[in-house]
């Protein structure tokens, strides 16, 4: 049917242009008669890109793609689900799974990934994109652009930085470093590389709109987002976004449903040292201060005898904890951490989620009326926490 309707096109078109004695063919690429004839013209980064360039070699965007793409990979996820046999999924598939009116049915999933180290198998993409296998006997299978594949297996992953670390045992495979982040420049060529709806090794062209973009998603807040109208689909996620000389500024991670040309990339910066400890430790060591939080509505402010609601109130302090240790108590408010002036719950969970065990906290609380500034050193949550998601 999609044939007839092309064809019928362009008789159409053939018999109005015949009438109307123009030529409708001649801007368009299919037309064996006559020579092309558009001439716009498109630059990057003050680079002249023309449709039809006499030597494409040296087109800037497909020098980008030659040197990441071969290091940009397919991941699929595979994971078996117990499913009703009246089909819908068991909610009870986790607690009891032995439901004789259930059967386990595969559920697949699809994202893309970069080769970060060709030597040792490393590979890097999302959290989100082999989420559902992690806790569960599911697989994960890796193809690369030349038809290669192999089964991999999770090294390490962070919902909170939505970062997942693979290996594969490959020998001499393509690779492509993560590179700076920190000077970009609205406005620059962005090409993102990946595997929308499973269409494999797929380049799209835009430009970096924005930085520092912070999104608040159903498993958290992500910040320092690079903001790209490069095209972005389910799929992408885990593949790189590069710049016009091909480095690797970013890794595609969130769009924003039913909006066109709004899509966001974890800054290459900001996720270089999650990786390291990935590869490392096989978790982030994120940094625990041993309390809990509340925002500051007015009422307690007037009862702390606050004259603002900035801050964040100190809930719960856990027994031998790092707070504990420098005399933090529940009732205290959290004005300042590290210089940062805290107004709310979300901004002491911002300064945590940056640091690190072992890393240094000073803070300036008030406490009933006073002033105090106490000092202490944030430590690894420990493993029962951990476990339990605090």
């Amino acid at each position: 049917m999609r044939q007839l309707v092309i064809i019928a096109a362009c008789f159409a078109s053939g018999i109005l242009g015949a009438m109307m004695g123009s030529d409708l063919c001649a801007p368009t690429i299919d037309c064996p008669t006559k020579p092309h004839t558009l001439h716009a013209q498109y630059t990057a980064n003050g680079v002249p890109i023309t449709p039809y360039a006499a030597n494409k070699e040296s087109n800037p965007v497909i020098q980008a793609v030659r040197k990441v793409g071969p290091a940009t990979v397919n991941i699929d996820t595979v994971v078996l689900r117990r499913t009703s046999i009246f089909g819908f999924a068991d909610p009870f598939d986790d607690i009891f799974g032995t439901d004789p009116f259930t059967r386990l049915v595969p559920s697949k999933g699809q994202g893309s990934g970069l080769i970060i180290d060709g030597k040792n198998g490393y590979i890097l993409t999302n959290e989100h994109v082999v989420h559902d296998v992690i806790g569960r006997n599911g697989d994960i299978k890796v193809s690369l652009p030349n038809k290669q594949t192999y089964p991999a297996r999770i090294v390490g992953a962070d919902p909170q930085y939505d970062i997942a670390v693979l290996k594969i045992d490959g020998r001499n495979l393509p690779e492509a470093k993560l590179a700076s982040s920190n000077d970009l420049v609205i406005g620059e060529t962005a090409i993102a590389i990946g595997n929308p709806f499973g269409f494999r090794n797929t380049v799209t062209v835009g430009v970096v709109s924005a930085v520092d973009r912070v999104l608040d998603t159903d498993k958290g807040r992500l910040d320092g987002l690079i903001q790209t109208d490069a095209a972005i689909n389910p799929g992408n996620s885990g593949g790189p976004l590069c710049d016009i000389n091909g480095n690797v500024i970013g890794i595609n991670t969130a769009i924003i449903s039913g909006a066109e040309g709004l899509g966001f990339a974890l800054a290459a910066s900001s996720i270089k040292p999650v990786v390291d400890e990935l590869i490392k430790y096989g978790r982030v060591r994120h940094g625990w201060a041993g309390m809990t939080f509340w925002d500051i509505s007015q009422r307690i402010a007037r009862q702390l005898g606050l004259g603002t609601t900035d801050g964040a109130l100190v809930a719960e302090v856990y027994t031998g904890g790092p707070a504990d240790r420098v005399g933090i108590r529940p009732g205290d408010v959290i004005l300042e951490a590290n210089g940062v002036k805290i107004t709310s719950v979300a901004d002491i969970q911002d300064v945590l989620r940056k640091a690190r065990a072992g890393d240094k906290l000073s803070l300036k609380i008030w406490r009933r009326g006073q002033s105090l500034v106490l000092n202490l050193t944030l430590a690894d949550i420990p493993e029962a926490l951990r476990r339990r998601g605090i």
